[in-house]
């Protein structure tokens, strides 16, 4: 009950995550402006946007990972 990672793990827990991992893209896409519109440089600006690109795809991947696995029972 109290272990979350003791097997089986529970179709909550995977929605759980699967809710978090959302709310961490969607946070990030929404961060996406205050970096174009901050004073750094140019290539400084692009290279944070490629990250905080690549950290949103990765979170809503993981996201959708997660919900398949609480669909799925496993």
């Amino acid at each position: 009950m109290y272990n979350l990672f003791h097997k089986p793990i529970e179709k909550t827990s995977f929605e759980s995550w699967a809710k978090v991992s959302d709310d961490i893209a969607k946070v990030a896409i929404l961060a996406c402006p205050v970096i174009l519109y901050g004073k750094d440089l140019v290539y400084w600006k692009l290279i944070n946007l490629f990250l905080l690109s690549l950290s949103i795809y990765l979170f809503l991947v993981v996201g959708r990972i997660f919900r398949l696995k609480s669909e799925r029972g496993n």
